[in-house]
């Protein structure tokens, strides 16, 4: 299969059906599924945005001088994004793959191989859209409430960019779900790129650029730009400059990425 038609399996109608499978599964058991990761990120957000915050005062942005917790409530979102899309094709991608046989049943049908990690890629995002969304809706009552000042209008499209992102992000998982030998080695990509990522990101902390070095890194950095671009339209009420280059680098992400997770994915499973 050329690259060209291993991209446009995307759209094809046995990529839905993998997602389709992976959601009717998820529903049946949503509570121990969904509820625990969903609440992680609100509870972070409750530990730093209302505990922290109260020690770190002011932080400087866009030329003037916001509160901490309105500071992270954008990268809230764009950090459970990325970590729940990241984690769902790492870990759960791969007990598909190894443990529970799933993918193995699938290329039983007429279901090929790039319809399988196209699948996974949208089901994950997916996932990291809806749990970016919970996020939004909790931080949504905190401006209810006067704990942050935003402009909630935003929050739908700030979703459906988490989603998009999320394709990238799950492509770059899927990378690690075909090259670990075993589950215990997924430690390796979580702590050495996955926990990184998700906090060199100005999700937490603004991170320093006076380096050449991090600054090419920040700009090649999807994850970095879902954040400054939910801040710049939760904060600002106006999409800023990242807006266009989250599209970008998301974009050159997921090409390459799910090029690469095709490739490896195929090697691994159908050793060819």
């Amino acid at each position: 299969m050329t690259s060209a038609r291993a991209l446009l399996a995307v759209f094809d109608w046995r990529s839905v059906a993998v997602f389709r499978r992976n959601a009717l599964v998820f529903l049946r058991n949503w509570r121990t599924g969904f509820i625990p990761p969903a609440l992680e990120p609100v509870f972070y957000f409750l530990a730093f945005g209302l505990g922290l915050a109260t020690y770190v005062g002011g932080i400087q942005y866009d030329g003037g001088s916001i509160r901490y917790v309105t500071y992270i409530a954008p990268g809230m979102i764009a950090y459970t994004a990325f970590i729940t899309a990241f984690y769902e094709a790492l870990y759960a991608a791969y007990v598909r793959m190894f443990y529970q046989n799933t993918w193995d049943g699938l290329l039983a049908t007429q279901i090929e191989l790039p319809h399988v990690v196209w699948g996974e890629v949208l089901w994950s995002a997916c996932r990291g859209a809806v749990y970016a969304a919970i996020v939004g809706v909790v931080i949504a009552g905190f401006d209810i409430g006067g704990f942050v000042d935003l402009h909630l209008g935003w929050l739908p499209l700030i979703v459906a960019l988490a989603f998009l992102s999320g394709l990238a992000f799950a492509a770059a998982g899927l990378i690690f779900t075909a090259l670990v030998p075993a589950i215990d080695h997924m430690n390796y990509p979580v702590f050495l790129i996955g926990v990184p990522l998700s906090l060199a990101s100005n999700t937490y902390f603004p991170v320093p650029e006076r380096l050449s070095v991090v600054r090419w890194l920040m700009n090649v950095n999807p994850v970095y730009h879902l954040a400054e671009t939910a801040r710049a339209m939760l904060v600002l009420g106006r999409p800023g400059p990242h807006l266009g280059l989250l599209l970008c680098t998301g974009a050159v992400w997921l090409v390459l990425c799910s090029l690469i997770a095709i490739r490896l994915t195929r090697r691994r499973v159908l050793g060819t």
